[in-house]
């Protein structure tokens, strides 16, 4: 029995040595999270990993992002699937049947108010009734097809504007700037939650396979023992 737990406290220290050192190295990605100093000396390996070379990871992601994520090519594809148009042309709709039934709201009221205030002479008022009436008999109409006569000249413009300068203001967004501006703002605590969330199962299968890692090297140097 004795000789048994002779043997059983390598590996078992292996597996400790080894949980241990991978447990720390996953921390000081990001711990501590600021520079140390004892006596006016640096301590080594302060800050983390991470904090330490937070600008080169910053500008990395970024180009990274930048050349391979959010092209212009890709940007461009995404406001043509996003069928921006047809929305658009459902806004100009809207506000052109706005203006259009304002127009002809404001001729009505015009030469309703021209007549009962003797404004306009008989011969006029006659003509200004008579368009009044035609007005409001063929209004529906002569309204419908302004519209659309005015729906497509607008649309037309204004897609063809949007076709313009789309690929001009996609190329001049800095892309890069704005991801790594956003990196550098954010919190480096927050930044920890985030990247130890999304990885928290990984990082928990690296610190223990150091100490399986561990437990078979202090297994090998049992074996040696034995054997030599």
């Amino acid at each position: 029995m004795e000789n048994f737990f002779q043997y059983l406290i390598p590996p078992l220290i292996g597996a400790f040595i080894g949980y241990i050192t991978n447990y720390l190295a996953v921390k000081m990605l990001f711990r501590p999270f600021e520079e140390k100093r004892v006596l006016g000396f640096k301590v080594p390996f302060t800050p983390g990993l991470i904090p330490k070379r937070r600008e080169e990871i910053a500008a990395a992601i970024a180009n990274t992002i930048e050349k391979h994520l959010l092209t212009t090519e890709k940007l461009h594809r995404l406001f043509e699937e996003s069928r921006y148009k047809e929305r658009l042309k459902s806004r100009i709709e809207i506000i052109l049947d706005q203006m259009v039934d304002q127009v002809f709201t404001d001729i009505q009221e015009t030469l309703k108010e021209g007549v009962s205030l003797g404004k306009i002479n008989i011969k006029t008022a006659v003509i200004a009734v008579a368009f009044e009436k035609f007005v409001e008999k063929a209004g529906e109409k002569i309204k419908d097809k302004l519209k659309k006569q005015m729906l497509e000249k607008a649309s037309d413009n204004i897609e063809k504007n949007i076709e313009d300068e789309l690929p001009l203001i996609l190329s001049q967004l800095n892309i890069k700037k704005m991801v790594v501006d956003t990196f550098m703002e954010m919190d480096i605590q927050t930044l920890e939650k985030i990247v130890v969330g999304f990885s928290e199962k990984q990082l928990k299968h690296i610190t223990y396979t150091g100490a399986v890692l561990g437990f078979f090297i202090g297994l090998i140097q049992d074996i040696y023992t034995l054997l030599f």
